[in-house]
């Protein structure tokens, strides 16, 4: 299980990514963190949702 600093993380990049308003080069901008793993973590959760 994820730690709840990395949960944050995650729920956050969600939020954004689902808002349509950001793509994953601003997110990762806006919170700090790797384009890539935003997109990491956009596709796990699509993967999950299937």
């Amino acid at each position: 299980m994820p730690s709840l600093s990395r949960q944050i993380l995650i729920e956050r990049v969600l939020q954004l990514w689902h808002e349509r308003q950001h793509d994953t080069h601003a997110i990762a901008a806006q919170l700090g963190i790797a384009e890539r793993e935003v997109c990491e973590i956009i596709e796990q959760s699509e993967r999950r949702a299937l």
